[in-house]
């Protein structure tokens, strides 16, 4: 079920401040809790402290306390899945964004077409509740006409100090049935696509996201060059990070919607490299500058992982094919393993292909072959978790 987050952000508001540091105390009471005891579960932990929480504080909402020891616990999960994946030397988590769940019995969400007003009661029958105004903008407002509908359901809240997150839960589409596909090669600088009911090529320009990544690196690295202050240091990185990262995904996401249109229009399925596993593949025999250009600054598993959710969202059917000699073997007479010259490759049958071209290709070719049914090594697999298209008509 594709889910999308519609984020409201607001001005400072006292009744929120206030309940953001109850909030963060219960946070933090549910943490130590669930460290000190070994405890996962949230509803043990919700068990354990809740009696004591509520006399602590007896003025909030019962479902605000529970609300809030939820987020402590989904703390302690994220902090130790970080701790079994080597990503953490801390000891403990740090609650340094206070927030908390919002149940259909502790929130009021109305929308009227133009205006989404969310009640809150802080308290039990509160006769002065917070409430929050919003004018969302057009991409939000289709959103909220398809849950008013009732053809989206809505999730828990979450509230932080200054924002407010309203997550949307969608049916998942059936595909329809593809009329053609299109193969789509990835590179390290451009993606090869190629339409098997036209015939058309195309080639589109991704060294955008290398440069971007590249240039906030050096920056990072000269703006930390000298400083001795871990505090400073760690800020400046994390600031270039955050950018690279928001400057990076905006650009896939809007290649990911061109290429969803263009499967649209075409009622084709797309098709694209397995690439699992290629982080391994490429640590071996490679320089340690080549793997980092591909590592960190391709960011291309990160496309992958934007278009499939997409295609869930639209309905578009998206098939992931083994890579294997997609460039090395010859579009025309189907030869393997000929050497390439540059980025031609060329095949004693005498055709002569750009390596890219040639990829997307038998990339689309795979795609064929899986729809048909006649995929010799089962190299192929459905990338949504759906019905197959042939099957829906």
């Amino acid at each position: 079920m594709p889910t999308v987050c519609l984020r409201f952000r607001f001005e400072e508001h006292p009744k929120i401040r206030a309940l953001m540091e109850a909030c963060a105390d219960i946070q933090r009471q549910a943490v130590a809790y669930a460290l000190e005891n070994g405890k996962t579960a949230t509803y043990t932990i919700i068990k354990a402290l809740y009696p004591s929480l509520r006399k602590e504080y007896p003025h909030l909402h019962s479902q605000l306390i529970q609300g809030a020891i939820r987020s402590g616990a989904r703390v302690v999960h994220g902090f130790r899945n970080q701790q079994r994946k080597g990503k953490t030397q801390a000891d403990r988590p740090e609650i340094r964004r206070p927030s908390v769940y919002l149940t259909k019995q502790a929130v009021k969400i109305e929308w009227d077409g133009e205006l989404l007003t969310i009640t809150i009661p802080v308290s039990p029958r509160d006769p002065e509740p917070i409430v929050l105004t919003f004018r969302p903008h057009h991409k939000y407002r289709r959103l909220l006409d398809e849950w008013k509908v009732g053809r989206a359901k809505m999730g828990e809240p979450t509230l932080t100090a200054h924002s407010l997150s309203i997550p949307l839960k969608f049916p998942d589409p059936t595909p329809y049935k593809p009329e053609g596909v299109i193969g789509i090669d990835s590179n390290e600088g451009n993606l090869t696509a190629f339409a098997t009911s036209t015939g058309e090529i195309q080639e589109i320009d991704t060294s955008y996201v290398g440069k971007v990544n590249r240039d906030h690196l050096r920056r990072e690295i000269k703006g930390t060059r000298g400083k001795q202050n871990p505090k400073a240091k760690k800020k400046i990185a994390s600031k270039h990070r955050r950018i690279r990262q928001e400057k990076t995904e905006n650009f896939w996401h809007h290649l990911a919607l061109a290429l969803i249109a263009w499967a649209l229009g075409m009622r084709a399925a797309l098709v694209l490299e397995d690439l699992k596993g290629m982080k391994e593949r490429i640590g071996k025999g490679k320089s340690k500058r080549m793997r980092q250009r591909l590592l960190n600054f391709w960011s291309i598993m990160k496309f992958h992982r934007i278009l499939e959710h997409k295609a869930r969202f639209y309905g578009v059917p998206l098939i992931f094919v083994d890579p294997q000699n997609t460039s090395k073997t010859c579009p025309v007479c189907g030869r393997v393993g000929e050497r390439l010259r540059g980025h031609v490759l060329a095949c004693p049958c005498g055709a002569r292909t750009n390596r890219h071209v040639a990829a997307a290709v038998n990339i689309a070719r795979r795609g064929v072959e899986f729809l048909e049914g006649s995929d010799p090594r089962g190299r192929g697999r459905w990338a949504t978790p759906v019905a197959s298209p042939l099957a829906s008509g």
